[in-house]
């Protein structure tokens, strides 16, 4: 799609001029990925040493790949303010840096020998954004409104970033429209991934917090308290902080958890919750192993649905409990 907007060769022919070499895989730590390509116009011959010119090319988070780039402090800046209009417009944001590689030495198949920790992480130029717009399905904002006034609370935990995911909670009902007025509430409606990394207990073991103080509540004590009476936005999560984040919640607040997810990486949670939700059309094998309920349509209404439907099994065995004795 970017090259057919760019009016640029179609991507079997970019393939084919640029084969991939090396690629470094995206991880939810890291948060990017790394390609490295070489030029088949240019190969040099089989016997030739150090001859081959490698392309790398990066993709991923902003923050962490502007990081790999050399550029000055007024594009650094306008960088960053271009990244934060479109996070803030609820638009998930790639950044793309690219490098030459020169020097690079050719293997026994006549192909450049390159291995991942040859790989400069640094030195690299920046070439743009692609900004990606996810809209929320139809219903979901009725839905997110059911549901609490079922007397259930939605919290969002994901990946994106702050701004974005913030944005996002706002558009659908999950966060108010307008600012809240408690200062303490205002301050820990949206945590990051970055901030729980600062106060996770070992082992995500929440009742040693105090007493490893002799009863005494510590301040990531407080800090887990706040989350979970504050909370609604946790965003750049990591698959630990997903399963320490449910564990929280039935630890501080004594609340019966429903995780919903479809990834490898929602695994850990899903397990850890009363309730784990998978989805059943894009879900993974590994979710769906580790949840308790599967999705068959991908549709958070079937979990408001199947709440009602509870509830009212729950009423009708209680009353003919009632009736019995």
């Amino acid at each position: 799609a970017c090259l057919r907007v760019l009016g640029r060769d179609s991507a079997e022919r970019v393939r084919a001029l640029h084969p991939q070499v090396l690629e470094i895989p995206f991880n939810s730590t890291a948060k990017w990925m790394l390609t490295a390509h070489a030029d088949a116009a240019k190969a040099p011959d089989s016997d030739a040493r150090g001859a081959y010119s490698v392309r790398l090319v990066v993709k991923g988070a902003p923050e962490r790949v502007l990081r790999m780039c050399t550029i000055g402090e007024d594009l650094q800046f306008s960088a960053e303010a271009s990244v934060k209009k479109l996070m803030q417009q609820g638009k998930r944001v790639l950044c793309i840096a690219e490098r030459q590689l020169q020097g690079v030495d050719v293997g026994n198949n006549a192909e450049p020998r390159l291995e991942a920790a040859d790989v400069p992480l640094h030195g690299f130029e920046l070439c743009g954004f692609v900004a990606l717009e996810d809209p929320p399905k139809p219903g979901v904002i009725e839905t997110v409104e059911r549901i609490s006034q079922a007397g259930a609370r939605m919290v969002m935990v994901t990946g994106d970033h702050q701004d974005t995911a913030e944005t996002i909670a706002r558009r659908i009902g999950i966060l108010p429209l307008s600012a809240v007025a408690d200062e303490e509430a205002s301050l820990h409606e949206v945590v990051t991934g970055a901030q729980l990394d600062e106060q996770l207990p070992a082992n995500d073991d929440f009742r040693s917090l105090a007493a490893a103080l002799g009863g005494a509540r510590s301040e990531t004590w407080h800090f887990w308290d706040r989350c979970v009476r504050h909370t609604r936005v946790f965003a750049r999560v990591s698959p630990m902080h997903k399963r320490a984040i449910v564990k929280a919640y039935q630890h501080f607040g004594g609340h019966i958890t429903a995780m919903t997810g479809d990834g490898v990486n929602d695994a850990p949670a899903l397990k850890e919750a009363e309730v784990g939700i998978a989805m059943g059309v894009r879900g993974t094998e590994v979710a769906k192993e580790a949840a308790d309920i599967i999705l068959l349509d991908d549709d958070l209404q079937s979990v408001v649905a199947g709440m009602e439907q509870g509830r009212l099994c729950s009423e009708n065995l209680r009353k003919s409990i009632m009736y019995t004795l």
